[in-house]
């Protein structure tokens, strides 16, 4: 009778837990993608080898996202410029983000920019990629399709009284020797100068975002194992982006909430998707920390990405567009 008891307990206890992993939504499921709408197109559409053409990329997308774009890279076009993105305003949650690019090709017939691959980050961390359409560009020769012809080249022309012909060569390799020995000169002077001098270091990078960056470098690929590597590591990462934070904007982080953190960063400026990806980062460190509720190793791996997606955003407009002007 014992036995049979608890054969049955067993079974129950079986039946229960197979019952709750299919009903218990998992805590780190994806949402969906974002709806996005892109195109692209080139300005003007034909044009001769060598002009300049402008590409342009256009994005449909909530304004909780921001879109990424890479330089493009077509074979046998070269790229001149790359203008800084510009969002326009948001209007019924949603925002049109361009990108702009001059570019000047060196190959004949229809030129086809493919699909422009764009990544997306939303304010709740979430990220992925995004395809938009290509465009096409016809290229067209300025020789007459009729003219197969090949020309002779013109005879070279003859002076009277021009010097013998081992003139010039001597003249232009008395003049390489001179600048080799005048090189060689200034290279010796510039050796002894430093050997007297005592070469000063740079200015140390002691910004908040250096610090901020130089901490989650440390961090570097999450390898957790045990319950403690979980609370090490997003203790360190809640640290981290709670001091950058009161450095950058001049607030006690740490003695703020999540909530009154996202509420003071609001006040001091900063656009309220931008302080729901903060206040998302530190909710999962919390869960993590004080809840004890650990996500995979790709969800921490991933949330090392945000944390560097926070700093890079709430850099000052000035600085991102100094940094944006320097990589272009």
């Amino acid at each position: 009778m014992t036995s049979r008891r608890a054969l049955a307990s067993t079974v129950a206890i079986l039946v229960a837990i197979v019952l709750a992993a299919t009903v218990a939504p998992s805590a780190f499921a994806q949402r969906p993608a974002p709806s996005l709408q892109g195109a692209a197109a080139f300005d003007p559409p034909a044009a001769s080898i060598g002009d300049k053409v402008t590409f342009t990329v256009q994005v449909t997308h909530p304004d909780d996202v921001i879109l990424k774009a890479a330089t493009p890279n077509i074979q046998d076009v070269n790229v001149i410029t790359v203008t800084p993105s510009v969002t326009t305003p948001s209007v019924n949650g949603t925002q049109v983000t361009t990108f702009a690019y001059t570019l000047q090709p060196f190959v004949l017939g229809a030129l086809d920019s493919g699909p422009v691959r764009l990544s997306w980050l939303r304010a709740d961390g979430s990220i992925g990629t995004f395809d938009a359409p290509g465009a096409k560009l016809v290229l067209a020769s300025v020789r007459a399709s009729n003219d197969q012809a090949l020309r002779p080249l013109k005879p070279q022309a003859s002076i009277a009284g021009a010097p013998p012909a081992w003139v010039r060569p001597a003249i232009a390799a008395a003049t390489v020797l001179v600048l080799a020995l005048i090189a060689a000169l200034v290279l010796a002077f510039v050796r002894r100068r430093r050997a007297h001098e005592v070469i000063e270091a740079g200015p140390v990078d002691t910004s908040p975002e250096r610090n901020a960056r130089d901490a989650l470098d440390a961090l570097g690929a999450p390898r957790l194992v045990a319950q403690a590597d979980y609370q090490s590591y997003y203790g360190a990462l809640a640290l981290t982006v709670r001091t950058y934070l009161a450095a950058r904007f001049g607030f006690n982080a740490h003695a703020l909430t999540t909530r009154e953190l996202e509420r003071r960063m609001v006040s001091h400026g900063v656009d309220r998707w931008q302080a729901r990806l903060v206040g998302g980062l530190l909710e999962r460190c919390d869960d993590a920390v004080y809840v004890r509720r650990y996500p995979e190793v790709a969800s921490a791996d991933h949330d090392l990405t945000v944390a560097y997606e926070i700093v890079e955003l709430s850099r000052p407009r000035l600085e991102s567009i100094e940094g944006q002007a320097a990589l272009a």
